[in-house]
Formats: structure tokens, C-alpha cells, sequence
């Protein structure tokens, strides 16, 4: 809990809400079926962010997936109302740690260069770029910024 927000883990039932943020959000559109497809997937997780007070209003999610010691953050967005309210931070630094109590050591992402907000974000949390995809976007073939993020190892409890 941070700024009024919460994060959940997502269910079918945020589904909706989840695919109308990446339509207000991205000129390339996940389908809502790829949203029900990462509920269903075992190596991936969803977390939305919903006010403290309105759990099920859905303002912001994030989709990663965890494998072989790293998180791989696949889709990342928040309401156009909500944004720079911290909902994205609180997004992030959630899935973090949890992927590094799940014994991740890394944490990676493909980021379009010219998302200067996701950008200053990324780095603000100790993002540094290692790599570039070229082409990386089908619609507008700008390539992909790669960024990594060192997690370390778990601490013994």
C-alpha cells in the first residue's frame, strides 16, 4: 500500500479494465485474449494497482513473467487520469521484490527510446540500458532500448 493505491494480483475479472488502460495507452495493442492467456500462463504474473479506497477499480497493472533467476517485464501501464501519482513506481518496486524473494537475480525490459517518461522512471529505480533491439516496433520500426536491473541475490531470512 503507498499514495492511496494498492497492489492485487489480477484476476479474470480485471481483464476489462486492464485492456481498456493498453488501448488509452499504447498505438500497439495487446488483445484482450493475450491479457486472459498471461492469467493463465504459470511463469507469468499480473498485478494491478486499484485505490484504497475502490479495490476494484483497476488504474494501473503490470505483466512479467519469471524464469531461470529473471523477471522478464513484459507490459507496464496506467490510466492517463492516474498517472504521475506514483501507481507505476508502486507497480514496479512491488513486482521487484517480489521477483527477487521468488529468487530472481535480474530484471529486464524492451522500452521504445522515445518513452522518456518510462525512461526517467526506469533509471530513477537503477534500470541501466545493456542493448538495443533495432526495429523492435512493428509500428513505427523504432527499436528497443534493453534495460537491465542487477536484484541481487535473496537475503537469507
Amino acid at each position: 500500500m503507498s499514495g492511496g493505491f494498492r497492489v492485487r494480483p489480477a484476476g479474470f475479472a480485471d481483464v476489462k479494465a486492464i485492456h481498456h488502460i493498453e488501448t488509452l495507452s499504447f498505438p500497439t495493442r495487446w488483445t484482450r485474449w493475450s491479457f486472459y492467456s498471461e492469467l493463465l500462463n504459470p511463469v507469468s504474473t499480473t498485478l494491478v494497482a486499484t485505490p484504497e479506497d475502490a479495490p476494484t477499480q483497476v488504474v494501473g497493472y503490470l505483466i512479467y513473467w519469471l524464469a531461470a533467476q529473471e523477471m522478464h517485464i513484459l507490459n507496464l501501464a496506467v490510466h492517463p487520469r492516474w498517472r504521475r501519482r506514483g501507481v507505476a513506481r508502486l507497480l514496479l518496486t512491488t513486482g521487484l521484490a517480489h521477483a527477487r524473494e521468488q529468487g530472481a537475480h535480474t530484471a529486464w525490459l524492451e522500452v521504445r527510446p522515445s518513452n522518456l517518461p518510462a525512461l526517467a522512471l526506469y533509471e530513477s529505480l537503477g534500470f541501466v540500458p545493456v542493448g538495443r533491439r533495432p526495429g523492435y516496433y512493428e509500428d513505427t520500426g523504432e527499436d528497443a532500448l534493453i534495460l537491465e536491473l542487477e536484484l541481487g541475490e535473496p537475503e537469507e531470512a
